[in-house]
């Protein structure tokens, strides 16, 4: 398993623990001696499960499943096969699987657990840093996106879930994950003098990152972007954003100096019949303002 990740093992015992207790309940409901290959069936695949011996695992649980289904262990064989494709790491499998168990077993006590391990599965399936990051072209960021969506659909439908928090976690790197990539985008464009594309760029994260992407850099970025693209009202705003938000920063002492400069160039430019400000035919984010979403820092 990857260094961030959490490690998998503790999840699946927990529950095999619970499960174990419930076994002897159900061999005690079914005539014998079907009921006594079924407990044994499931507890060696668990053993070999535990220890890592996930074809084992499979082959005694696969036989378990095949079982009459009023055998209960029978419809517990099923999640754990898909348990087997995730100790296999065999991700995209498992989380078919899951799916599978969800959609046969509605009302399914387990199904909270299957929920999560589908969640748990999409996180795997993503990259484990973006601190080296290939070019912006190449990166697919598909499996960051649905982790972060199965994740966020757990946790809305699963809030006191014992392992909601787990899920958090995950659900916070993904966000940490995304954001990473956005802001390389936004210094994509800003190193190659592409300022459309660094508002644009912005913008989009400071409506899909909320607080995280309201800071001090963003701001002055998102200032310098509008002066170079002569949206100098806009620069204007930023900076008086800067002073406001962050009054002891370096940037806070730079604002007057920077807002004097931009309402003279609008007034410069006025006086001789030119537009003081924004050009016409604007990306659409310009008119939203998602800058002003940071709170303290709208203008």
């Amino acid at each position: 398993m990857r260094g961030h990740k959490h490690p998998h093992r503790h999840v699946l015992c927990a529950f095999y623990a619970a499960a174990t207790l419930w076994v002897a309940g159900c061999a005690q409901e079914v005539a014998q001696p079907i009921a006594v290959e079924a407990e044994r069936l499931y507890a060696d695949g668990l053993e070999h499960l535990a220890g890592g011996s996930v074809l084992e695992a499979e082959q005694e649980l696969q036989k378990l499943a095949k079982l009459p289904a009023y055998i209960g262990l029978t419809t517990l064989a099923r999640l754990r096969l898909a348990d087997t494709l995730f100790v296999a790491r065999r991700f995209d499998e498992a989380a078919e699987a899951y799916r599978s168990f969800i959609s046969r077993h509605d009302g399914n006590p387990n199904i909270p657990y299957a929920m999560y391990m589908i969640a748990r599965s999409q996180f795997e399936l993503a990259p484990s840093d973006l601190w080296i990051m290939p070019p912006v072209y190449e990166l697919d960021l598909n499996p960051v996106h649905n982790a972060r969506q199965e994740l966020e659909k757990f946790i809305r439908t699963y809030p006191r879930s014992r392992l909601a928090t787990d899920a958090l976690a995950m659900r916070d790197h993904c966000i940490a994950l995304l954001y990473t990539h956005a802001r390389y985008v936004v210094g994509f464009y800003r190193d190659r003098g592409e300022w459309m594309g660094v508002v644009f760029r912005l913008h989009q994260a400071m409506q899909q990152f909320g607080d995280r992407a309201h800071d001090l850099d963003n701001y002055a970025l998102l200032a310098e972007a509008y002066t170079q693209l002569g949206w100098r009202a806009r620069a204007v705003e930023m900076w008086q954003a800067i002073g406001r938000r962050w009054p002891e920063s370096a940037h806070a002492r730079q604002a007057p100096q920077q807002i004097a400069a931009l309402q003279q160039a609008i007034a410069a430019a006025k006086a001789k019949g030119e537009p003081g400000d924004m050009p016409p035919n604007l990306p659409p984010t310009a008119a939203t303002k998602p800058e002003t979403l940071g709170g303290d820092g709208s203008s």
